[in-house]
């Protein structure tokens, strides 16, 4: 047999999503939109290989020795993606479950809803079908098809000196389910037509580290991540080694860092540098955009020396309100419109 000619070039690789209303389960193949990717990774449909222990006397492994772990993986793969509301209300939908109204709010009672995750449910929970059109092998089997994404993290991010000043956003994701080569076409297709959020746009009194303190914000990131792992397997008998669902198996890490100016307002947060003391945060486009956290503990600041003025960098850590057994309050709230 002759080699194969076609191929496949990377800038031609489209990535659609769709919410699942089951989880696991593809809820056709239409209404799918288009996401705005500047880069990604695509899972293949492997599986690691394993060999048990060899026999006494035998110096070589033996074909019957290696197996393929079907059952217990779990797909991993990122899709980077300009800050438009689509794009941001997305990550809150997949890493904690609200992304519809404004703001999408993590609290300090959210519970992850197991019940919500488990295959083959009408669940509510929020898994998507995700696909890579162009990034199969063949015309016949063009698109690489994902199904029961769960997000695990996602990084939001704006640097007045990468990208024009455009919000990042990075959907880290999760799969239990083999992602399968298809032919299948996407029909009736939306597109994300959004624009994405720019940091000149921040407000000049509303990048704000406690109350009044105003910061000169030159670049933040925020990034939300959660562990998630995948259930056994439910089913054998078809070869697919489904998971019985997904489960939460740490708190959420909520972290971050600003860039900016070294000012007289460091100065007047300097105590919270080393006292264990809270402050909160917020970073605001107007009423468009705004990043709020209530209460962050801040780390180990640096000073950068490197440009024209002095810079300094100072990371932090959103935490939940101590009675964590009383009324619901926000850890996290992100409004983008």
């Amino acid at each position: 047999m002759a080699q194969a000619t076609n191929f496949n070039p990377s800038q031609n690789v489209s990535v659609f999503y769709q919410e699942e209303a089951i989880v696991g389960t593809e809820p056709d193949d239409a209404a799918l939109t288009r996401l705005q990717t500047t880069s990604f990774t695509i899972p293949e449909a492997s599986v690691p290989l394993e060999f048990s222990s060899a026999r006494s006397g035998q110096f070589t492994p033996t074909a019957s020795q290696g197996h393929h772990s079907e059952g217990t993986k779990l797909w991993t793969f990122d899709t980077v993606l300009r800050g438009t509301p689509t794009s941001v209300k997305l990550a809150c939908q997949a890493v904690f479950e609200d992304g519809s109204g404004d703001p999408s709010e993590l609290d300090n009672d959210y519970i992850f809803p197991t019940t919500g995750y488990t295959v083959a449910t009408a669940s509510g929970a929020k898994t998507f079908d995700i696909r890579f059109v162009n990034g199969g092998t063949k015309a016949a089997a063009e698109t690489i098809e994902c199904k029961g994404c769960v997000g695990t993290g996602f990084t939001l991010s704006e640097d007045i000196g990468s990208e024009g000043g455009e919000l990042v956003c990075t959907i880290n994701w999760a799969t239990g389910f083999m992602p399968v080569h298809s032919g299948t076409d996407i029909t009736s297709a939306a597109y994300d037509e959004g624009t994405p959020k720019n940091i000149r746009n921040l407000g000049l009194t509303t990048a704000e580290l406690g109350t009044n303190n105003d910061l000169v914000v030159q670049s933040f990131e925020l990034s939300v991540q959660r562990t998630i792992e995948r259930v056994h397997y439910s089913d054998n008998t078809s070869g697919q080694f489904h998971p019985f669902g997904y489960v939460m198996t740490s708190p959420f890490e909520i972290t971050g860092s600003l860039t900016v100016i070294r000012n007289e307002t460091i100065h007047d947060i300097l105590a919270n540098f080393y006292n264990s003391s809270s402050l909160d945060l917020k970073l605001a486009e107007a009423s468009d955009f705004s990043i709020d956290m209530d209460k962050v503990l801040l780390g180990e600041s640096t000073v950068d020396n490197g440009g024209a003025v002095l810079m300094q960098t100072i990371p932090f850590t959103a935490v939940a309100d101590e009675d964590i057994g009383g009324a619901s309050k926000q850890v996290l709230g992100i409004t983008i419109a």
